[in-house]
């Protein structure tokens, strides 16, 4: 999986930088945290398949879930996308307090985010 490495305050930031396709990918996606020494992650919600937005396929959950069985700190920034049902809405709801994983709405906010712990 291509990744991005940025840096912000002196820490590194991994972000994807190609479509996310299976859940699998969180593996990859850890792999590339372990790789580049880093364990912040930053998700575009534009990289994320449909099947992220339908709870009720699971994948969001178990996506999220492998991320956080490795301690990475994620934020997802979702400023666009597909119509979301109110199940999904509810999910952003308490992501945006997470401690692990959080979403919001603008990079510069997600960045700040990161780098703040």
């Amino acid at each position: 999986m291509k990744v991005q490495l940025s840096e912000r305050a002196g820490a590194k930031i991994v972000s994807c930088a190609e479509p996310i396709t299976s859940v699998d990918d969180a593996l990859a996606l850890i792999a590339s945290c372990i790789e580049n020494d880093s364990q912040l992650l930053l998700l575009d919600g534009e990289q994320l398949p449909p099947a992220f937005f339908e709870l009720r396929s699971r994948f969001a959950g178990e996506f999220v879930q492998k991320l956080a069985n490795y301690r990475l700190r994620v934020a997802a920034c979702f400023v666009s996308g597909p119509e979301r049902s109110e199940r999904f809405e509810e999910f952003l709801r308490e992501a945006r307090r997470g401690r692990d994983f959080r979403a919001f709405t603008s990079r510069e906010d997600a960045e700040i985010w990161l780098v703040s712990a």
